[in-house]
């Protein structure tokens, strides 16, 4: 991390790769595919910016950035490096400055060769690594969800696991140290039948040990592991999954298209409670208009009071972002009542579903938090 003047920060992992970025214009956040996403909130003079901008945009503040590293460089190397610390500023200086345009294109090329498409990770795993067990979705089928159309669903065998984690491994290098968690890609890995899953999980566990394993699962697969299944996964590292409710509202449940009912959230996390996991559960915010907000916020405070969440969970509200081109934005035109909540609707649902939720213990609730797909990066 480099600070110039105590205001412009810049962090690189240790192979040299800029992760975050903080300008005058904005904090900048890279992601190893090479696009940049700018956020600046929100001023008296200014609307808040989210925008993301493509390699050859975001050049210019990544250079930007090199170059101070550049020039703390040069004033450092005709100083004595009387101690350790300085010969290690100096080492970590030459590797960012080695990292000019053309540089750090091949890094993400060769990222993609090693990882390919990360199409989406819950906030609090931006900087774990991804090890992909499977690609797509298992469902792929919900009204409001574009990330994984185009990606046919399909398990890795064991000798492209393996490949893959050789590759993660040699792309990462010593930059591993930031990555301090595995989280198991893509959208539904743990859907695999147990039989399945443990040797892929027993392989990676090999592969990188000491680190813990997160992932998504879709209740309507997800509950039918029982709770011995997941006290198997606890003790090869799983840690926490991720768990989409959305609402707790049945026939909205429907209408966005997810399988299953809102009964099987809950027993799923009842059954990864027993075993030992976490849970975070996922609420979608705006969806399905006023149309079905009354039921949404009633049904999905009694869906999650029922779960039984506590400290070690997490409940997550994401908005849901309107998209025309998508399933449900095609069967809402023209119908006033089931266009998506403006933001400030949205957050008096989250309020409403906030103040109506009855954590098992209060002094031991869960934290709740933000979930933005709009700024994801990895």
């Amino acid at each position: 991390m480099l600070a110039v003047d105590g205001e412009l920060v810049s962090s690189w992992d240790l192979c040299g790769r800029p992760y975050a970025l903080v300008r005058e214009s904005g904090t900048y956040r890279r992601g190893l595919d090479g696009w940049l996403l700018l956020k600046r909130e929100a001023t008296a003079g200014a609307p808040r910016v989210r925008r993301r901008l493509s390699p050859a945009d975001g050049a210019p503040v990544l250079e930007a950035a090199r170059s101070e590293a550049v020039a703390a460089l040069s004033r450092l190397q005709f100083r004595p490096a009387s101690a350790p610390a300085g010969e290690l500023a100096l080492d970590r200086l030459r590797t960012i400055a080695s990292m000019d345009s053309p540089a750090l294109a091949a890094d993400a090329a060769r990222f993609a060769e090693a990882c390919g498409r990360v199409g989406i990770l819950p906030p609090d795993q931006y900087l774990s690594l991804v090890v992909r067990l499977t690609e797509g979705c298992s469902w792929n089928a919900c009204t409001f969800c574009s990330l994984y159309r185009d990606l046919p669903f399909r398990c890795k065998p064991p000798r492209e696991l393996a490949r893959q984690l050789a590759a993660l491994r040699a792309f990462f290098g010593p930059s591993l140290a930031l990555r301090r968690s595995l989280f198991l890609g893509d959208a539904n890995a743990l859907c695999l039948p147990q039989r399945r899953l443990v040797p892929l999980l027993q392989t990676v566990t090999a592969a990188f040990p000491g680190r813990p394993l997160f992932s998504f699962v879709d209740a309507w697969t997800g509950r039918r592991r029982r709770s011995r299944d997941w006290r198997e996964c606890a003790a090869l590292g799983l840690r926490r999954v991720y768990v989409g409710l959305e609402t707790g509202d049945p026939e909205l449940l429907s209408w966005l298209g997810k399988p299953g009912r809102p009964q099987d959230a809950i027993e799923l996390v009842g059954a990864l409670h027993e075993g030992g996991v976490a849970a975070a559960v996922i609420v979608l915010l705006g969806a399905g208009g006023e149309r079905f907000a009354e039921a949404h916020v009633a049904r999905t405070a009694e869906a999650l009071s029922a779960m039984g969440l506590a400290a070690d969970d997490i409940l997550y509200f994401s908005e849901y972002v309107a998209d025309p081109s998508l399933a449900y934005g095609r069967r809402a035109a023209g119908a006033a009542d089931l266009q998506p909540l403006a933001p400030g609707r949205a957050r008096a649902q989250r309020d409403a579903i906030t103040r109506a939720f009855r954590p098992k213990e209060r002094e031991r609730s869960p934290r709740l938090t933000s979930y933005d797909i709009r700024e994801f990066v990895y």
